[in-house]
């Protein structure tokens, strides 16, 4: 049923994803990039493509038996809150991040997994929701799922806060920022996942978020430097797996 302020085409598709109810599961994974989406997609046991409009690359499949969905989201929270607005619009119940990030800690590594347990809001997109006062966290059945899951494959993960920003090239802002939240112990630096969390509290739905760590802010390590490529390679390919491993024990329980 369509929440107020979700429009439809005449085909009664979503306007910027370009889906409707029928071409989406109700446990959808979220990665920024089409590329991972395409990756995603190429671990699911069947997998068709349903549209490539803006920055929304969609695949519905299934994966040990249960329907699921990927779709990119683009680059940024204003972005990914359309996504998760636009998707629940047609039927879909839970979501989950799986993204690449930096890391704020010296022993985290290229190509560790971190699965959040809350979020730094620290953009502007989420206000639209609720003051900065209240957290961005996730669902707990989501989040434990995910920590089980990633124990289950013998994935090297960590857990904590994790802080959503804006811009993706530091300024002079950042340093300061960036060695308060090591100080209290934050593990991560991404650009989505709060308003993915805020939109899904909001409209009443799950989320969760799993990352795989791309830099090192401390060691200044960095996969786009072609520094521990294979390392995050193997973390990203972890990550979607203990997703969707997720997907089937949510599933599993859901129909109890």
């Amino acid at each position: 049923m369509a929440h107020p302020g979700v429009m439809r085409g005449r085909d009664g598709r979503a306007p910027h994803i370009y889906l409707k109810e029928d071409e989406v599961a109700k446990y959808v994974l979220l990665p920024g990039s089409p590329e991972r989406a395409r990756l995603t997609a190429s671990m699911f046991d069947e997998a068709e493509e349903k549209a490539f409009h803006r920055e929304y690359l969609s695949f519905t499949g299934k994966y040990q038996g249960v329907d699921v969905t990927v779709m990119s989201t683009g680059m940024g929270v204003f972005s990914a809150v359309t996504a998760v607005e636009e998707l629940a619009d047609i039927g879909v119940d839970t979501f989950i991040r799986i993204g690449s990030c930096a890391t704020y800690q010296k022993e985290i590594n290229l190509g560790d997994n971190i699965i959040a347990t809350g979020c730094i809001r620290d953009e502007g997109c989420t206000l639209e929701f609720a003051p900065l006062a209240f957290p961005a966290v996730p669902n707990l059945d989501v989040m434990m799922t995910l920590i089980e899951m990633a124990k289950r494959i013998g994935a090297t993960y960590h857990t904590g806060v994790v802080r959503t920003c804006e811009n993706f090239y530091t300024r002079d802002r950042s340093p300061p920022l960036n060695e308060q939240y090591a100080r209290l112990g934050a593990v991560a630096l991404e650009m989505e996942l709060s308003a993915i969390l805020m939109a899904s509290i909001d409209l009443g739905k799950r989320a969760g978020g799993i990352l795989t760590v791309g830099s090192n802010l401390v060691t200044t390590e960095n996969r786009y430097k072609g520094q521990r490529v294979d390392e995050f390679d193997k973390g990203e390919k972890n990550m979607i797996r203990i997703a969707l491993e997720t997907i089937k024990e949510l599933y599993s329980k859901d129909n109890q």
